[in-house]
């Protein structure tokens, strides 16, 4: 099952569905964001930085893609 939006995108945090094995294959490969919700719901707050690195947010799409 793919990642599921939350909510609306409408500032630097995106709220999504991910499940608890998809969370852990993220963190995994490096990835650091927030557990939101109810353990039970597998939901992940991710925040971007003005100043993020430019290639951190297509590499976690790739990463989506993959776990």
């Amino acid at each position: 099952a793919g990642a599921a939006l939350l909510h609306p995108v409408e500032a630097n945090e995106v709220f999504v569905g991910l499940g608890a094995e998809r969370r852990r294959a993220l963190r995994a490969a490096g990835f650091e964001f927030y557990d939101w919700g109810p353990e039970s719901a597998g939901e992940a707050r991710f925040v971007v930085s003005w100043d993020q690195p430019e290639g951190d947010v297509p590499a976690l799409c790739e990463a989506l893609g993959r776990s």
